[in-house]
């Protein structure tokens, strides 16, 4: 059964409900390995909950099941699963102990996972079981704790489990991600003499390369590329140029990102609209619009990119950025052109841009081209705030732009079949408020509940 006819399972097993005889052990297994499949854990649950007991379940439809409820965060049925298969004594395999790992430990319930492993080690019986791929799913579950990682780490190293590339990759990551660069050396010179050693592969690479740039070490990032070139086993793909390319923009390395642009273009790895942004901030805080705009058409032709709403963003804050509002309209217009819709910071950009050019009236206008139509896009309260005070709070023009606001946020709020409230209307009481208080009100205006479908297998 295929996840597209999932929808069919609940007549099915109400079949084999309405039969004089009770399920057994083999079509009980093949509707739960169905439901697995067509990736519908409401209706395993429900077997679960209504076969439990009754009929032996066997070690590897054990460790599908704690896998897939892991997967679900369904951490309830997770420990059902293991405390039955442990009441019932069916016998455990690496693999059954690898699921539950890494259920409790992907559903944050790290120090649960670590527990179950010292108590399985401290059974000489089950000491075995505890491998690579148990520790490697611990490990990360600790990805945002170093120390413990470490401490982890040494653990393995004391017990002879051994570590291959996706364990050192792991711990890597940690470190990347919590800026710990410090303590890569140690473990690069760990898998250089393991044995048998374990290779260095792109995830390695992209890890180390994320992590350099993260903690400001552009250089030794650079290098890491360099040193990728020479080996060649390796080629750097999009994300790892993209990584870079970050790092560059972040210190206004402008000569390093350009070198980064054309060795993409060489070796025909494609940029993709993060590519531009990167390249679009860099090249407008160093003051080069107009390569902006010849960088942005060149790669669209040669890769064939449709330039997004963010990129067109990133190149309006640059206009502003080198004082040419002109361009920064011209812009705008040409984005609406191309069919693309202005998103809430894109607007705040063109308000907060034109206002510190001192073009009150064009901040104006933006405002009011964007509670314009049937579906009006978000304005920062702030912004309008900060245009209402240019204007003066009880001007004629403050007033006017208010109620276009106020009608505009009532239609995204209820829909373009209410009429709008008069001005100073409970609903719309939250024009005045700051962004926190705006936000907060949007995200509630979009919840939508979703109180999950009773399950029923009766007609």
């Amino acid at each position: 059964v295929a996840p597209a006819h999932a929808h069919q399972l609940p007549q099915v097993f109400a079949m084999v409900e309405a039969m004089d005889t009770p399920p057994d052990d083999v079509l009980l297994y093949s509707m739960m390995q169905a439901c697995l499949r067509a990736e519908r854990l409401d209706l395993l649950a429900e077997l679960t909950r209504r076969h439990l007991g009754k009929l032996p379940f066997t070690t590897p439809l054990y460790g599908s099941m704690i896998k897939a409820f892991g997967e679900a965060g369904n951490i309830e049925h997770v420990r059902l699963m293991w405390k039955d298969m442990n009441t019932r004594g069916v016998e455990h395999s690496a693999v059954t102990l690898g699921c539950m790992v890494e259920a409790l430990a992907v559903n944050g319930e790290t120090d649960e996972a670590w527990g179950l492993v010292q108590e399985t080690w401290q059974r000489d019986h089950q000491r075995q079981l505890i491998n690579t791929v148990t520790y490697s799913s611990l490990l990360k579950g600790f990805g945002n704790q170093p120390d413990k990682m470490m401490e982890m780490y040494k653990e393995m190293k004391a017990r002879q489990v051994g570590c291959n590339t996706i364990t050192y990759n792991t711990i890597l990551n940690c470190f990347a991600q919590c800026r710990a660069m410090r303590r890569v050396p140690q473990i690069l010179q760990d898998m250089r003499t393991a044995n048998p050693p374990a290779l260095p592969d792109m995830v390695t690479y992209s890890t180390l390369v994320k992590g350099f740039c993260a903690t400001g070490d552009l250089d030794t990032a650079l290098g890491l590329l360099e040193e990728m070139r020479k080996q060649g086993t390796f080629k750097p793909d999009e994300m790892l140029y993209n990584t870079l390319l970050s790092g560059c923009a972040r210190q206004q390395r402008l000569k390093e990102a350009l070198e980064i642009v054309n060795e993409m273009r060489s070796t025909g790895v494609a940029p993709s609209n993060y590519t531009l942004s990167m390249l679009v901030k860099l090249l407008g805080r160093c003051k080069r619009l107009g390569q902006v705009f010849s960088i942005v058409d060149e790669l669209r032709t040669e890769f064939g990119i449709r330039v997004n709403i963010q990129v067109y963003t990133c190149m309006i804050q640059a206009c502003f950025h080198n004082r040419q509002p002109a361009k920064a309209l011209a812009l705008f217009d040409r984005l609406v052109a191309e069919g693309l819709r202005p998103d809430d910071k894109t607007n705040m950009s063109l308000v907060r841009g034109f206002l510190q050019m001192g073009q009150v009236d064009m901040a104006v206008d933006m405002i009011r081209r964007s509670c314009k139509g049937n579906d009006p896009t978000c304005i920062d309260a702030n912004c309008v705030d900060l245009v209402i005070a240019k204007l003066g709070v009880q001007s004629e023009a403050s007033k006017s732009l208010m109620n276009e606001v106020e009608a505009a946020r009532y239609r995204i709020r209820h829909g373009n079949s209410h009429k709008s409230p008069s001005r100073g209307s409970a609903n719309c009481s939250s024009i005045r408020q700051g962004p926190r208080a705006n936000a907060k009100n949007w995200q509630k205006a979009k919840a939508v509940s979703s109180l999950g479908q009773q399950i029923s297998w009766q007609a």
